[in-house]
């Protein structure tokens, strides 16, 4: 018993992904910025405060308190006039918190499409650490090249009735969905 148990270890710990804290870094420098680009940002919050939620797995737990720590260092818990509510959430558990932003780390299918239901409910912003969740109806990730570019996905954004400032459509990737594969078109619009 004691033999399978550390072989489910290993084989669940091979399967995780690594997360990279310069990157953690980028993503809690633009998730404020980035939230205020949705063009109807203001009636959608309350008491002048946004809400960013951030979604973990047991493994990624150490990294959501990570960016929730680097958000709260870089902002001091306001940006322009709005204050900055930063709370971290395990997928285990009902979202029943209502939040402007929900970001995700990696995750099921499952939890991701449990969040994008909720976040469509509220038109709530959802944000992927990884780009591939795009594929599974996630608003937003992070192009990671020469530049640092948002990555759009304009199909999702509108199902969640968001609409983004022409600015940001125009800095960013737009993400096309091609025969069940991710390609990306520059930033012509």
């Amino acid at each position: 018993m004691k033999y399978i148990l550390i072989l489910s270890l290993l084989i669940n710990f091979s399967f995780a992904i690594s997360i990279n804290d310069s990157l953690l870094k980028i993503h809690a420098i633009l998730l404020p910025k980035i939230y205020l680009m949705d063009s109807n940002f203001q009636k959608k919050i309350k008491n002048n405060s946004i809400k960013i939620a951030i979604l973990y797995d047991a493994n990624s737990y150490q990294s959501a308190l990570l960016l929730k720590d680097k958000i709260e260092t870089r902002y001091h818990n306001k940006i322009q006039d709005y204050t900055i509510k930063t709370v971290i959430l395990p997928y285990n558990k009902k979202i029943i918190y209502d939040a402007n932003l929900y970001y995700l780390f990696p995750t099921n299918s499952k939890n991701i499409q449990l969040i994008i239901n909720k976040a469509k409910k509220i038109k709530a912003l959802t944000f992927s650490y990884l780009n591939s969740d795009l594929n599974n109806g996630i608003m937003l990730s992070l192009d990671i090249g020469k530049k640092v570019k948002p990555l759009i996905n304009l199909n999702a954004a509108k199902s969640g009735d968001i609409t983004f400032r022409p600015i940001l459509l125009k800095i960013s990737k737009i993400y096309i969905t091609q025969h069940g594969t991710m390609s990306t078109k520059g930033t012509q619009l």
